[in-house]
């Protein structure tokens, strides 16, 4: 070889001075790697192995299909599962249009700008690892962008709306273009689409796993199935990864919160964006199987299908209003007895009681179920209720959850509602009622809400306009109980489901609490002629052992 230059000392780096004598053989390859992108790809292309360090990368078909698509096409969509190499023959793609075109400026946008970064970090590398005369050397070499001897330049930029504004990009590569915040990819897109469609051989990469049907890559991708754009697209599910089979699938979806998020990230399924909670055949089910409920108490506030029983296993659920005549504080009931049968027993419902009086309602109805585990929101107004409920009337059993992802040194009772635990609640619901068909339920007006309680274009979950959610999440906190952050806390988990899911359950020391009458009236206004007494749990299988006494020192007199 003849005299090289280095840049920084870097022995991989040959600076634009650096010069070689090359042979037959060199020039050859040079020719061979710049007419073919998988000759370059699977002779010098170099990865890092977590147990094998550095190797030559093993190209499967699916990839090799993708470069000859990127190679071919202007405009690209890759939608590929999760750690199915995107990234990286993406990676390849941009060094080999650097290093065997002239004057091409390739841009790198992420989601996020470490992510931008971390693309960029592997194609440096990659490019140390090529032989020095097969590469151009380098005019500037930094850690967003390089330029090199050929006068080519990658780098990363921002979704930002002027991030592009006035430059010319040759090859603009979009990593995670779904999981781009709609409104920042708009802008961008908007700033620097119009530059590169104007150019006749500049390319456009869009790369992602799917989220869901609202945002610009579904729209293009959607649009390049049906043959609606200029678009090329190209899937790549789960199956389509050499070594993944069944038992890969058992094991990933035993470790992911939903079989959703493996449809999502895996099957490469888009999220539907104003999808209800439950489908339609779901919906139907539940609608035909819902009844009328024995017990009507509380000028209606207060339904009761099925009579508390001594060794049954309830959970409550609560979402509290202000009580001023729009939203309702709901109180829901289940009974977790049997996992696969799932039964709403109760619900209270009204949306005219204020948090104060609402906390002695609360405590009145728990002590009918047995004092059982408690999953109350303790956003506004239920904070108020968790506190007094704890402080004047000693309840035991409010679950805490959600606190440490807001990492307070103060434990507070009740579940902290935010994005994670409110994903957590729909998550988990969904999986109970769509996945499993487990969960009966009773009231019309738990279901009429599911149907109404659909995904926003940003992501989250709520009612539609004019309709409410309150039956919804307060059914979906008592089901929280069942997710694996809190069930193996509360239970005994004795066998897991497929999914490892608990499938059978019971409290640690079951059979503790035992069943009394205290004598709890109300009238059922099914029967206006009855007054029928509601069974009242005295003890329960979580702590309670001194209710009958404590009822007895205020007046209460057990029945003969």
């Amino acid at each position: 070889m003849g005299r090289q230059k280095v840049y920084l000392n870097n022995p991989n780096l040959p600076t634009v001075d650096a010069q070689f004598d090359y042979g037959i053989e060199e020039i050859k390859e040079i020719k061979k790697c710049q007419d073919n992108i998988l000759h370059f790809a699977e002779n010098y292309f170099h990865i890092i192995a977590p147990d094998d360090g550095k190797i030559k990368i093993p190209l499967h078909t699916y990839q090799k299909k993708a470069l000859r698509m990127m190679r071919d096409n202007r405009f690209s969509l890759l939608l590929f599962a999760r750690q199915s190499g995107k990234s990286t023959i993406s990676t390849i793609y941009c060094l080999w249009t650097a290093c065997f075109n002239e004057h091409q400026n390739i841009l790198i946008v992420a989601n996020k700008e470490s992510t931008a970064k971390e693309i960029f970090k592997r194609i440096r590398l990659a490019y140390e690892e090529l032989p020095n005369w097969l590469k151009p050397g380098v005019k500037e070499y930094g850690k967003e962008s390089m330029e090199l001897a050929n006068g080519s330049r990658i780098g990363i930029t921002t979704t930002t709306g002027s991030a592009g504004r006035g430059s010319s990009a040759n090859l603009l590569f979009v990593d995670e273009a779904d999981w781009i915040e709609p409104h920042l990819l708009e802008s961008f897109w908007a700033s620097v689409y119009p530059i590169i469609s104007n150019s006749k051989k500049s390319k456009i990469i869009m790369a992602s796993t799917p989220r869901d049907t609202s945002g610009l890559f579904f729209k293009l991708y959607d649009g390049s199935v049906k043959n609606e754009n200029s678009w090329v697209q190209m899937k790549v599910p789960w199956y389509d990864v050499p070594g993944r089979d069944e038992k890969w699938k058992k094991e990933t979806m035993g470790s992911m919160a939903s079989p959703e998020d493996f449809l999502r990230e895996f099957e490469c399924i888009f999220d539907e964006v104003g999808e209800a909670s439950i489908n339609a055949a779901t919906f139907d089910t539940l609608r035909t199987k819902a009844s009328s409920p024995e017990y009507v108490y509380m000028d209606g506030s207060y339904k009761i299908w099925d009579l508390p029983k001594e060794g049954r296993l309830y959970v409550a659920g609560v979402d509290v209003a202000e009580g001023v005549g729009k939203d309702n504080t709901v109180v829901q009931i289940l009974d977790l007895t049997d996992l696969h049968a799932i039964n709403q027993v109760a619900v209270y419902s009204c949306n005219t009681i204020t948090p104060i009086e609402f906390t002695s309602k609360l405590h009145e109805i728990l002590l009918q179920w047995g004092s059982p585990l408690l999953l109350i929101e303790r956003d506004k107004c239920g904070a108020q209720v968790v506190d007094n409920l704890r402080k004047d009337y000693q309840y035991e059993n409010i679950i805490s959850h959600g606190y440490k992802e807001l990492n307070r040194s103060v434990i507070p009772l009740g579940v902290v509602c935010h994005t994670n635990t409110k994903y957590d609640n729909v998550i988990n619901q969904r999986y109970w009622i769509n996945t499993l068909d487990a969960v009966r339920i009773n009231d019309v007006h738990t279901v009429e809400e599911l149907r109404d309680f659909v995904r926003m274009p940003n992501g989250t979950w709520k009612a539609k306009n004019d309709k409410h959610d309150d039956r919804v999440m307060s059914l979906g906190w008592a089901l929280l109980i069942l997710h694996e952050k809190l069930v193996t806390k509360y239970f005994e988990v004795i066998t897991m489901d497929e999914n490892n899911k608990p499938a059978v359950i019971r409290p640690y020391d079951w059979g503790v609490g035992s069943f009394k009458n205290p004598g709890a009236f109300y009238m059922n206004e099914k029967d206006s002629s009855q007054y029928n007494v509601i069974p009242t749990f005295v003890g329960s299988h979580f702590g309670f052992d001194d209710d009958l006494n404590d009822l007895m020192q205020s007046g209460w007199k057990p029945l003969q």
